[in-house]
């Protein structure tokens, strides 16, 4: 069980061993007024959940599944794009171990065999922009193949399977935390604009990469160009346009 410590923001972690959802948990906690910094986390999730309502897998014990509460100054529209700056967070805070760290747009980091870490940035709606924002993470670390269901072990993996070893999840999570803290310092100065822009798109795993993107009822094939200071995916269509996306789904392109 991972213990309790103090954030980057001087709160105190909440620790469980089981929720349905630590961002759903820590919704209920931020409307009851509880502060800024507050991170819950838990053992295990019964209904953790990912974009789209999408079921996270969370066995027990072996992984970080943990959300954040912040109450930044910022725009209804600068609450998507942050889930990018997360990723970065995420990014610096595991670069230190070696190999190739990738960020796919719009919330996930991927590691050499395939998705490493979600990311779920929720907000609650103020009189003049979000009252608070949630960030949710699932990030995947001591688990083994076999502990991902048989539909997401070609399509998932963990830090465990990337370096064969296991770690330490309490220090890992405070090691996150710090990366988060300085990255949404940051962001809240300056956005995606200058170095965030810069660490996503040097490690866009999209890029240069034929893709198929989703958004709505729209459907469109191109190559990936990375995205903007607005966190909007760009990409070169068949027909030579360049179209801008600020939400969606984006896949690689299946070759036939």
């Amino acid at each position: 069980m991972i213990e309790a410590f103090t954030t980057p923001w001087g709160s105190e972690v909440e620790i469980f061993t089981e929720l349905d959802s630590t961002n759903r948990y820590l919704k209920s906690r931020a409307r009851a007024g509880a502060p800024h910094g507050l991170v819950v986390v838990a053992e295990t999730q019964t209904a953790g959940s990912g974009r789209r309502g999408r079921q996270w897998h969370s066995p027990a014990g072996l992984n970080l599944y943990f959300s954040l509460l912040l109450r930044p100054e910022l725009g209804f529209t600068e609450v998507a794009p942050f889930s990018l700056a997360v990723a970065v967070a995420l990014k610096r805070a595991l670069d230190p171990l070696g190999g190739e760290l990738m960020i796919k747009w719009p919330n996930d980091l991927y590691g050499r065999g395939g998705k490493l870490a979600g990311i779920l940035a929720e907000m609650e709606p103020g009189p003049d922009g979000p009252a608070f924002v949630i960030i949710g993470i699932g990030l995947n670390v001591n688990a083994k193949r076999d502990d991902f269901p048989p539909e997401l072990r070609a399509r998932a993996t963990s830090l465990a399977l990337e370096y064969g070893r296991c770690f330490e999840r309490g220090e890992l999570l405070g090691e996150v935390l710090e990366k988060l803290a300085e990255v949404e310092k940051i962001y809240s100065r300056q956005g995606l604009r200058g170095e965030l822009g810069e660490n996503i798109n040097s490690a866009f795993y999209l890029s240069g990469r034929e893709i198929v993107v989703v958004a709505g009822k729209e459907r469109v094939r191109g190559i990936a160009r990375g995205i903007d200071d607005r966190g909007r995916l760009r990409m070169l269509s068949r027909d030579g346009r360049e179209l801008l996306f600020a939400a969606g789904e984006a896949w690689l392109e299946k070759k036939s």
